[in-house]
C-alpha cells in the first residue's frame, strides 16, 4: 500500500503532466494573440457570471475604443491527447472546440457585444494559462468569479493566486452576486482606487486614472486608516496620534492627486481617508463604484491585499468589478516628486 507521501508525490506529478500536455503554448495561439493588440480579454464558459463579464469587457472595450476578445478554453486528459498521438482519439476535438466557437456565438448575442471590433478564441490549454498568454497585447482581462467549464473555480484556486502576477495587464473580476442582484453597474457612477504611498499603488492609481477618463467618470483616491493602540512610547493621547496619522494621509492624497491632474487633466479627481482596514474600505467603496482598482503590491493600508485571507475577503464580497494591477509592466511613475526622495 502507498503511503500519504507517495500518493500524493503521485498526484502531484499527474496534475503537472496536464498541465504540461494542455499547454497554451505561442504556436497554439492565433496569429492576434502574438502580435496584434487584444484591447480588452473576457474569458468566457457559457456561464452566466461569465456573461456578466463579457456585458462589462464589452462596455470597456468601447469606452476605451478598442477591440473585444472572447477566449474559450478547455483541458483533455493526458490518456486523450496521448491516445490521438497515436492515431487512436478518445475524445472527439474538433467537437469540443465547435462548442466553445457556439457558447462564444451565443454569449456575445446575450451580451449584445458583437457590434465594433470583436474577436474570438478557442483554445486548447488551462484558463487562466490561455488568458495570461492573451494578456501579453491587452488592455485589460476580464473575468467572472463562477463558471460551468474552462473558467470553472477560477479564482477559488491556484488561477486567483496566480492570475493577477501572471497576466502582462490588469485583470477585472466581475462579482458573481451584489446586494443589488444581477443590476450593471451605474455608468455615472466613478472609479475607486486604494492608496497606500507605494510605487505600486501609485501605477494603480494611474491605471484607475486612465480608465475614468476613458469612462468619462470622476476618480476617487481612498487611503485606509486601521485602528490604532496607543504608542507607548509618546506622550500624545491616542487622538492627537490618529490625527497626525489622519493628517499625514491626506497630505499623500494631495500629492497623489495632483500628481494625476497632471498626467490626465480631464479627470475630475476626489480624495478621502476612510477609517477600516484596507479590505473592509475597498469592499464598501465598492458598491458605489463602477470599477474600484487595487494594486499587488504595497506598504502600509494595503500591503498583503492580494495575498492570503483578505484577498479571498474582497474578492468573495465586492460588490462591483474590482480591477488588479500589478506593477510589471505598468506605468512608469518615476515623475512623482515622492519617488525622488527614494
Amino acid at each position: 500500500m502507498l503511503g500519504t507521501t507517495a500518493v500524493t508525490s503521485i498526484a502531484v506529478a499527474r496534475e503537472k503532466e496536464l498541465l504540461e500536455m494542455n499547454a497554451t503554448t505561442e504556436e497554439h495561439l492565433p496569429d492576434d494573440a502574438q502580435g496584434t493588440r487584444q484591447g480588452v480579454v473576457v474569458g468566457v464558459d457559457g456561464s452566466p457570471h461569465a456573461d456578466r463579464a463579457l456585458r462589462l469587457g464589452a462596455a470597456l472595450a468601447s469606452a476605451r475604443g478598442v477591440p473585444l476578445t472572447a477566449v474559450f478554453a478547455y483541458t483533455m486528459s493526458p490518456y486523450a491527447i496521448n491516445a490521438a498521438s497515436y492515431g487512436q482519439p478518445v475524445v472527439d476535438e474538433k467537437a469540443l472546440k465547435h462548442e466553445g466557437e457556439e457558447i462564444l456565438r451565443r454569449a456575445l448575442s446575450t451580451a449584445d457585444a458583437a457590434r465594433g471590433d470583436v474577436r474570438t478564441a478557442v483554445e486548447r490549454g488551462p484558463a487562466g494559462q490561455a488568458l495570461a498568454h492573451h494578456s501579453r497585447n491587452a488592455d485589460v482581462i476580464v473575468v467572472g468569479t463562477r463558471g460551468r467549464g474552462g473558467f470553472t473555480g477560477m479564482l477559488l484556486g491556484s488561477t486567483s493566486a496566480s492570475l493577477p502576477s501572471r497576466s502582462h495587464c490588469p485583470v477585472v473580476i466581475v462579482p458573481h452576486s451584489t446586494d443589488a442582484g444581477d443590476a450593471e453597474p451605474d455608468p455615472q457612477a466613478p472609479v475607486s482606487v486604494g492608496v497606500d504611498g507605494s510605487a505600486h499603488s501609485l501605477v494603480a492609481a494611474l491605471e484607475a486614472a486612465a480608465w475614468a477618463e476613458s469612462l468619462g467618470v470622476p476618480l476617487r483616491l481612498l487611503s485606509a486608516l486601521p485602528p490604532m493602540a496607543a504608542d507607548v512610547m509618546t506622550w500624545a493621547p491616542l487622538e492627537a496620534q490618529v490625527q497626525e496619522a489622519r493628517d499625514q494621509l491626506t497630505g499623500q492624497l494631495e500629492e497623489d492627486a495632483t500628481w494625476l491632474r497632471g498626467r490626465c487633466p480631464e479627470v475630475d479627481v476626489s480624495i478621502s481617508v476612510v477609517d477600516g482596514a484596507a479590505a473592509t474600505v475597498m469592499v464598501e467603496a465598492s458598491k458605489t463604484s463602477q470599477l474600484t482598482v487595487v494594486g499587488t503590491r504595497g506598504h502600509g493600508g494595503f500591503v498583503g491585499m492580494l495575498v492570503g485571507s483578505t484577498s479571498s475577503s474582497t474578492m468573495h464580497h465586492a460588490q462591483g468589478p474590482l480591477m488588479i494591477v500589478s506593477q510589471e509592466g505598468g506605468a512608469d511613475v518615476g515623475d512623482h516628486r515622492r519617488m525622488h526622495k527614494r
